[in-house]
């Protein structure tokens, strides 16, 4: 392994992989994730925002979503997990913690705008994210 991306790997706090489709960063990520918990002891969180759920067929994992799943490495010291971001399941997270009351809550999930524009908006996963 290079030296370089295992210093990275030991002092970094967050490494964002970003670029156009169809260059590997999924691969990447997951490689520098696994890499990452056989070289050190650290809590290692792969997130992806890719909806082709590459990242789960590349870790042999049968789905993945907004809640962390351990990844099984074997030789590992750290730990390592794996999610990635559910659109529609972050946008109503973000409006059930920040509605002011419940019927607020409930009016805004059942309003047929905000479920086509949660479940069809193009990269909103961006500005969950975000």
């Amino acid at each position: 392994m290079d030296s370089g991306v295992l210093q990275l790997l030991e002092h970094a706090k967050m490494i964002v992989i970003c670029g156009p489709g169809g260059v590997g960063k999924t691969t990447s990520a997951a490689a520098l994730g696994v890499t990452a918990v056989v070289h050190s002891n650290k809590r290692v969180l792969v997130l992806t925002v890719d909806p082709a759920k590459r990242l789960a067929t590349a870790l042999g994992l049968e789905s993945l979503g907004n809640v962390e799943v351990p990844v099984a490495v074997e030789g590992a010291v750290g730990t390592l997990t794996m999610a990635m971001i559910d659109t529609k399941t972050s946008w109503d997270d973000m409006i059930k913690r920040h509605a002011p009351d419940s019927a607020t809550r409930d009016r805004v999930l059942a309003n047929e705008l905000y479920k086509t524009l949660t479940s069809r908006f193009v990269h909103s996963h961006d500005y969950v994210v975000t």
